[in-house]
């Protein structure tokens, strides 16, 4: 096996709960959010946002914040919520 590393379940569920009020921001017009105010929407701590995020590379700018539709985009993509699924 390579070096991977395993992502825990509380982190996927947390990306959903992150992308919620992205969703709302981008809506509203915001186009940069900082961890600090991520995580006072989602009721945890920012440390623990960017902990998070850090899983799947380099997000944000430090002191900036993260382009709400880059974070958005990105975290669909990674809970696979980007793609149109088929029903039978």
């Amino acid at each position: 096996m390579g070096n991977e590393t395993k992502i825990p379940a509380p982190t996927i569920e947390r990306l959903a709960q992150y992308s919620r009020p992205l969703e709302s921001l981008l809506e509203s017009g915001t186009t940069v959010i900082s961890s600090e105010k991520l995580a006072r929407l989602c009721g945890v701590n920012p440390a623990q946002v960017r902990k998070d995020l850090a899983y799947f590379g380099e997000f944000g700018v430090r002191g900036v914040g993260y382009d709400v539709a880059d974070l958005l985009a990105a975290i669909k993509k990674i809970l696979g919520s980007d793609q149109e699924w088929a029903l039978c």
